[in-house]
């Protein structure tokens, strides 16, 4: 064998040295596989980034799963010295995704992970989002009721947490969850998020059991969501790490009763997500609102009276508000001449950022803009399209929370029986 020269022993040197620096710094930026296994016998897989640390984070999927942002914020948490366990329960329990597993979830299941995870005097931060915040709320308040002589779980983090016991029928207010954990919650709000206008209920209905803390996320419409990348979004992203780490130390300096009672699931029977048009049967009538257009003309409507008014709520990010617009141009188009009108008020979007949407997708009607979401929250909207049907007289006489196909013929026959 040939010596090496100076240039390949150079070179070799250098490779060496970074594979070293790698394996240095791979416990923190690069995330593994453990498992936990159930006392059923079920085992529950987490990716876990950062070294072994004194303080560990349980972080519970939201219903839709974990997006790079999650995996993002979880290694700017293990630069900072914890330990993150994410665990994607409806993953692991081979459960199909959404917002009523995350209602169904047993809450024992968590409680099983909490009692693992702090095992050996560690301490446990619990962070999760939307629908996920039930089974983490859920699972604190079942590992409480049974072991009442530990205070191991620090807090519990959340992010635009979703307490709904189902998606309200169109036009109603929501009811929520039953939760009676005394642990201490931090709650991250975002501004623009869907269940901005319910918040101040959810934290008065947490507040009868727990010290609850909460900020605003100016700006914000979903920290988590890979399509919000308005500046805003982007500056709390890069430090949402260090202000989950001093949010727990607040959250450790509360001594919270041992004790809760053990969680009673009551099955949700039918979800209030529409699949047609139907009766609305809702408790809100039809508000005045003030709103500038996506050019930004002023429209102002006080009544709705003299004929079928349609009043669309939707958002770009809403897939299913995108699939059916293609049926909203037609129907307008086929009951142009007669006594409608079609208004479409987007959620809490930038003008430009509705602009840019519709050179790609043709809206062939008024498109308003509600720029914090109030007039969406003062109509009670929960899901995404909310759509109102409302007749001559100015009452809503359909409605309906869902997509449907708006050229369908019985629903312009239902339309076109208003004006009779």
């Amino acid at each position: 064998m040939k010596p090496l020269t100076h240039y390949q022993l150079t070179c070799l040197l250098r490779s060496l040295l970074a594979a070293v620096l790698l394996l240095s710094f791979t416990p923190v930026f690069a995330s593994s596989q453990q498992s936990l296994l159930l006392p059923d016998k079920n085992e529950i897989t987490a990716e876990v980034f950062g070294h072994t640390s004194q303080t560990r984070v349980l972080w519970i999927a939201p219903n839709y799963g974990f997006h790079p942002r999650h995996q993002q914020v979880a290694r700017d948490l293990a630069k900072l010295g914890m330990e993150v366990w994410q665990i994607d329960l409806a993953d692991a329990l081979f459960l199909t995704r959404g917002a009523n597993t995350m209602r169904n979830i047993p809450p024992g299941v968590v409680a099983e992970i909490i009692r693992q995870l702090s095992r050996h005097n560690h301490r446990l931060l619990i962070i999760s989002s939307s629908y996920g915040s039930i089974p983490a709320l859920r699972g604190v308040q079942q590992w409480q009721a049974q072991q009442p002589a530990k205070r191991s779980v620090l807090g519990v983090v959340l992010f635009s947490p979703s307490l709904y016991t189902r998606v309200p029928p169109l036009g109603q207010a929501p009811d929520f969850i039953s939760i009676e954990t005394s642990v201490p919650i931090y709650i991250f709000q975002a501004e623009k998020n869907s269940n901005r206008w319910h918040f101040p209920e959810q934290l008065q209905h947490l507040q009868r059991h727990a010290t609850v803390f909460s900020e605003i996320l100016k700006g914000v419409t979903s920290l988590y969501y890979d399509e919000d990348n308005s500046p805003a979004t982007k500056t709390v992203l890069s430090s949402i790490a260090r202000r989950i780490q001093q949010r727990s130390h607040l959250l450790a300096r509360y001594h919270y009763a041992l004790s809760a009672p053990a969680v009673s699931i009551e099955p949700v029977s039918k979800l209030a997500v529409d699949e047609k048009l139907k009766a609305y049967r809702g408790t809100v009538q039809p508000l005045s609102f003030s709103l500038q257009d996506v050019n930004g003309q002023r429209v102002s409507r006080s009544h709705f009276k003299g004929k079928v008014t349609i009043i669309n709520f939707w958002a770009s990010w809403c897939h299913p508000c995108v699939e059916e617009i293609p049926s909203l141009n037609r129907l307008r188009k086929k009951l142009q001449g007669e006594k409608f009108e079609l208004i479409s008020i987007n959620y809490a979007e930038s003008p430009q950022r509705v602009r840019q949407f519709m050179q790609q997708v043709a809206v062939n009607y008024p498109v308003l803009i509600d720029p914090a979401g109030k007039v969406a929250g003062q109509w009670q909207v929960v899901a995404f399209p909310s759509t109102f049907v409302i007749g001559p007289d100015g009452r809503i006489r359909y409605g309906v929370n869902a997509a449907i196909h708006w050229d369908d013929p019985a629903v312009i026959k239902l339309i076109r029986r208003l004006n009779q």
